[in-house]
């Protein structure tokens, strides 16, 4: 696989900062010092510029890791022939082209739902692997065959049973009892133990948002399980290397066809290519409100979770420091996400929402009814995804998205704009009123 970030690097900014150390090396070398190499002349591993002068590279920056790039770059200056910086800082760049296929690696993490009581381990969903954006999810593997399938459906070779067998009985049999997850994943492994995870969190709380919106997730008789390993398979080597996550690869409520459904909409795809790689400000808000949301979902405690459900609607929301915030969540958010007949309604339970917020926050309240925190969770996932798809429907103009965000919030306030129709939003039943 080859990346979508160019590999090219700041030449003349390395080709500067190179100068000194390259000559310290070439001159302690001509004297015939450090002949072993077990340690360069020239204050390679500890240069500050040098690494700030490669690391401008988006590519290096997002898919190397500093330990890599040395080992590239003493590749370099080990050759027979000595070296201009101009001609260093080529060279390099060329060596991190010439080994990318060395970084390529496919992604398996298998994904852990709540089992229903007495059926733990039990194979279900989904029937058959399917595609999903760049994602494809796999039932359970109980075998090698069964994983094989999965790798060989990305162009990676196969693995061996005894290579199976190992990956399955240290992960506790995580092949065999959970639905796994694969794409295709590019850098250097120890920059993928950090980004693959991530990029499995990005997708794993969108799962859980659009559970909430467009599935059953009660499940009071279920048991909650945990992966907690992922699993990297080189295409260059064929090795399988297991890899011990940072959190519980797990979503607390059980697989079922209507949430599969639900992620096959073709939105999930779209806001989840947003949401973990766009770089405008208005992403980062709705990547820091889907976060909120997903602490608040797997919270076991109401008032935390009523808090978190308030913060992913301000994270959204909150911007214009004049006007009073509770008036403008509840303008933005009953305007965006509900329908006219129901907005007088949602513009009252948002700002009580906040009042009962506010109380908590500051006036020592400390319990929550549970029919207020579902409302609420109702309220942040449908201003989440609204949101979403607004800024979908925005792309292409002028202008930082978050000021097209809010200035056709405005417009569509004053009348002089229409509302951008979250259809799949609108037609959802109506929630409750808070007490």
């Amino acid at each position: 696989m080859k990346s979508k970030i160019q590999m090219i690097i700041d030449k003349d900014a390395v080709a500067r900062a190179v100068r000194k150390p390259l000559e310290t090396y070439y001159a302690n070398i001509d004297n015939g010092e450090n002949e072993d190499f077990s340690e360069r002349p020239g204050d390679w591993e500890e240069n500050e510029e040098l690494f700030k002068s490669i690391f401008k590279s988006p590519y290096i920056n997002s898919r190397l890791d500093w330990l890599y790039v040395l080992e590239l770059i003493y590749e370099v200056i080990d050759r027979p022939e000595q070296l201009k910086p101009e001609q260093f800082a080529i060279a390099l760049e060329e060596a991190v082209a010439a080994t990318a296929g060395h970084r390529d690696y496919l992604a398996i993490v298998p994904m852990a739902f709540k089992s229903p009581f007495g059926f733990f381990g039990r194979k279900s969903l989904p029937a058959r692997s399917m595609q999903i954006g760049q994602f494809t999810f796999s039932p359970a593997a109980d075998s090698k065959q069964a994983l094989n399938k999965i790798i060989t459906r990305h162009g990676f070779p196969e693995i061996d049973e005894s290579d199976f067998q190992h990956a399955s009985k240290t992960s506790r049999k995580a092949f065999s009892h959970e639905m796994l997850a694969s794409f295709i994943a590019h850098g250097t492994e120890e920059r993928l133990r950090f980004s693959v995870e991530l990029k499995f969190r990005h997708m794993a709380r969108l799962v859980e948002l659009f559970a909430c919106l467009f599935a059953d997730i009660a499940s009071p008789l279920a048991t909650s399980r945990a992966a907690n390993h992922l699993f990297l398979l080189s295409k260059t080597t064929g090795e399988l290397r297991r890899l011990p996550s940072i959190k519980p690869l797990s979503i607390d409520f059980e697989l079922s066809a209507d949430l599969l459904k639900s992620i096959k909409r073709p939105e999930f795809d779209i806001f989840f290519t947003d949401i973990s790689s766009s770089t405008d400000s208005m992403h980062g808000r709705l990547r820091n409100a889907i976060k909120f949301f997903s602490m608040a979902l797997n919270s076991q405690d109401d008032v935390t979770s009523f808090l978190f459900y308030v913060v992913a609607v301000e994270s959204i929301f909150s911007r214009d420091k004049n006007n009073p915030i509770k008036a403008t969540l509840a303008e933005l958010g009953s305007m965006l996400c509900f329908p006219p007949k129901q907005r007088l309604d949602a513009y009252q339970m948002i700002r009580e929402a906040y009042d009962l917020r506010s109380s908590i926050v500051h006036a020592g309240a400390s319990s929550v009814d549970k029919k207020n925190v579902g409302i609420v969770r109702s309220i942040a996932a449908r201003a989440i995804y609204s949101s979403l798809y607004l800024c979908t429907n925005l792309k292409g103009g002028q202008g930082k998205l978050e000021n097209r965000f809010f200035n056709h919030l405005r417009d569509q306030k004053l009348g002089v704009a229409k509302a951008i129709i979250p259809r799949s939003i609108w037609a959802l039943p109506e929630i409750g009123t808070i007490d």
